[in-house]
């Protein structure tokens, strides 16, 4: 019983090793194709293409120390160094209170575009949505500070009698520490999933609402010429909501089961420490919501899978006029190499006929 019970937790750790870095290496590409594709194409003209792109850049970050602990197992050791330990961990915290709360924002943002489309030309602007990125990062930086305090690299004694250093908890603020984990509950999981629920079910009553009118108006001729007209811009706004709808439904599936754990760690942390193996899972799930919008996008986004080929057409025809313009280049080399060639030919005959 035991062997099986060592083999089963020597497998999970391999399979969570080799999954993480997996969800590292290939989120944090797609997040740098998402912000190329928002910034590089026409989106970039949307408020929600900066909410976006700012959820990319948050989401890499905190893939990226998510790597930190696997680099002292190659002979890097700066993430158990006094300072850099603590660095990460407030930069892993602040990217998830971001990643958190640029859900909401945006979300909140195409419920003001489908439920009040007349305010949407006011409100969901890009001078907005710069202002809304300002105070939301500021705020993050400064309300994560504790965690600069909290946290330390720490000796741990193994089962072996064999010590480690870890970079985790210092023990000595234990007690600010739970407050924090409440605090975290509370601003990273039950006001936001809140919030993301009440905006999208009353974004899909709203969108089903149109639908029907939109049915309404294409039935009676002499609204139809008017529906028409307005057909293309609806079909765009109802586009980009449905996408960020998947996203932010996502984004609550994989994050509930994670801060489910870390609650019940903090009330009961001895019978929740017997299920380690489906704690691991439910912080792989939290890891990957970080590196999966991208496919998401590329699933639900029709415009975004559009600006994806136009990036990616753009691209192969400046390669293409980069080849024709070296050729041109190459061809203009040789001919004037050929005509210098020949002039020098021609004056040292003449010079010898001299």
């Amino acid at each position: 019983m035991s062997t099986h019970i060592n083999d089963e937790i020597s497998f999970t750790d391999r399979f969570i090793k080799y999954y993480l870095l997996a969800v590292v290496c290939l989120g944090s590409l797609g997040n740098c194709l998402s912000v190329l594709v928002f910034f590089g194409t026409k989106l970039r003209k949307q408020s929600s293409s900066y909410y976006l792109s700012s959820l990319a850049i948050s989401d890499t970050l905190f893939l990226l120390t998510q790597l930190m602990p696997e680099l002292p197992k190659v002979g890097i050791e700066i993430y158990y160094m006094y300072g850099f330990c603590q660095f990460f961990i407030y930069l892993a915290q602040m990217c998830s209170f971001i990643s958190v709360w640029l859900v909401v924002v945006f979300t909140s943002e195409r419920f003001i575009a489908v439920r009040y489309p007349l305010h949407r030309s006011v409100i969901c602007t890009v001078y907005r949505a710069k202002i809304v990125l300002c105070i939301l990062f500021t705020f993050a930086l400064v309300t994560h500070i504790p965690y600069l305090v909290i946290s330390a690299p720490n000796n741990v004694t193994l089962k072996n009698n064999s010590t480690t250093t870890e970079c985790s908890l210092n023990f000595s603020y234990y007690e600010l520490y739970t407050w924090l984990n409440y605090a975290d509950v509370l601003i990273n999981m039950m006001i936001p999933f809140f919030l993301i629920v009440v905006f999208n079910s009353m974004i899909c009553q709203s969108v089903c609402r149109l639908a029907r009118i939109r049915r309404t108006m294409t039935l009676h001729p002499s609204r139809r010429r008017q529906s028409i007209s307005q057909n293309s811009q609806h079909t765009s706004q109802i586009k980009v909501t449905e996408m960020l709808l998947v996203v932010s439904s996502v984004f609550l599936c994989l994050n509930l089961p994670s801060y489910v754990f870390r609650v019940w760690m903090v009330w009961d942390n001895v019978t929740s420490t017997q299920y380690k193996t489906t704690q691991d899972i439910a912080n792989q799930m939290y890891n990957t919501h970080f590196g999966i919008n991208f496919v998401l996008y590329c699933v639900s986004g029709q415009n975004f899978r559009r600006a994806l080929a136009e990036l990616w057409n753009k691209r192969r025809h400046y390669k293409k006029r980069l080849r024709e313009t070296q050729v041109t280049t190459e061809i203009n080399i040789e001919v004037y190499f050929q005509y210098f060639s020949t002039l020098f030919e021609n004056n040292l005959v003449a010079c010898q006929n001299f």
